[in-house]
């Protein structure tokens, strides 16, 4: 008796030491497999020296070891495309992405969210730029919605989100300290824009629009469903007026008031894509076709049909007036409106460009699930006529 258990359990130890041994063998030749696959990949990718090459490559990539040599090579590509540089995310809790950029007025820096925090990077190099590790407090359990430089780049204001409505913060660029907030009851705020002379904030939620000024402690609303846009222009006086955008209709509110001073109704059949920081454009969207009209004459200015796949978003530069047009398929286009010419377009992303925004100074940054990226226009520009 006692020799049949000895056997049965000798046999029972071999069975499981085989076992092992095979599962051991089946994942020395899948490893191998994935490295030999790895490597025909990067070999393949170096074959082909492209930016669409390297973007199919770092798609696959999850980890691997080629990664930082894939992306070295990719942006030297690009930056005979007028990359500029991608902005390190080293310092982001992992999985967080960049999300609502934006420029400096000088156009040196980028302010946009990490994760849950603001962060903030040099536009040339793409490092991040160190502020007070204690300022931009978000008051716990909120959520950034958008940002906005003050014309002078001293103060920055943010529309924020909660549990039982939004708020309105405003901070002193340099160091972080709160210098007011506002309690927007039952609606989370969405969309936020300076006045030219810097005194007011212009605000919209999902169904009110208003001004608030920091300086004085006013705060003005009206009722205004459906709005997804918004910024200032100056009346033919001088005096700001906020610019909305709902629908196939753009209205005009003073801004001392929050009277409706002009409504109209444009003649498209188109998607609303959003306002132009500076007011005076208001963008349509169908498809392949990108439709700007004139917010003050409510003209078409021009239909920009000559894009590889659906529009995703667009910015106007204002020191020229050239539109950068980023696509779902993550093209980047760069057009003269005067004209209706296209001037460049450029490869950008593995993926749509999530986001866009455009600078005083010719620069344009775009995100993408796979990194953020400053874009020299004159130099996509003029790499796209050579």
């Amino acid at each position: 008796m006692n020799a049949l258990l000895s056997f049965i359990q000798k046999l029972l130890i071999g069975l499981f030491v085989l076992g092992l041994a095979v599962l051991i063998l089946v994942g020395l030749i899948r490893y191998q497999g994935d490295q030999s696959g790895e490597r025909n990949s990067w070999k393949q990718a170096k074959i082909r020296n492209s930016i669409e090459g390297y973007l199919d490559y770092l798609r696959d990539c999850q980890a691997c070891p080629r990664e930082q040599d894939a992306e070295k090579a990719l942006d030297q590509l690009q930056r005979q495309r007028g990359l500029v540089a991608r902005l390190e995310r080293t310092h982001l809790p992992p999985r967080a992405g960049i999300a609502l950029p934006i420029f400096s007025p000088d156009g040196r820096d980028i302010l946009a969210v990490g994760g849950t925090s603001l962060y903030f990077w040099d536009s040339t190099t793409g490092r991040r730029l160190i502020r007070d590790k204690n300022g931009f407090q978000t008051r716990g359990g909120r959520y950034l919605e958008a940002l906005a430089y003050s014309p002078d780049g001293l103060r920055i204001a943010a529309g924020m989100s909660g549990h039982e409505g939004g708020y309105l913060v405003l901070w002193d660029q340099k160091t972080g300290e709160l210098l007011a907030d506002y309690a927007v009851e039952w609606y989370d705020v969405k969309s936020v824009a300076f006045s030219p002379d810097g005194k007011s904030v212009g605000w919209i939620a999902r169904g009110p629009a208003g001004i608030w000024e920091p300086g004085s402690g006013k705060f003005l609303r009206a009722t205004h469903e459906g709005s997804d846009a918004l910024a200032f222009v100056r009346r033919d006086d001088g005096k700001p007026l906020l610019v909305t955008a709902s629908g196939r209709e753009v209205w005009f509110w003073d801004a001392a008031s929050m009277e409706i001073a002009k409504q109209s109704e444009l003649n498209t059949d188109r998607s609303l894509l959003g306002l132009s920081q500076d007011g005076f454009l208001v963008a349509f969207r169908e498809g392949p076709v990108l439709e700007l009209w004139d917010t003050r004459s409510g003209t078409l200015i021009a239909s920009l049909g000559d894009h590889d796949s659906e529009i995703a978003g667009f910015c106007r530069e204002s020191r020229k007036g050239w539109i950068a047009v980023g696509t779902k398929s993550g093209n980047l286009y760069l057009w003269d409106i005067a004209e209706a010419k296209k001037l460049g377009s450029v490869l950008a992303h593995e993926g749509s460009i999530e986001q866009i925004a455009c600078s005083r100074q010719g620069k344009v940054v775009t995100v993408g699930w796979d990194a953020a990226k400053v874009w020299d226009l004159e130099k996509l520009r003029h790499a796209s006529q050579e």
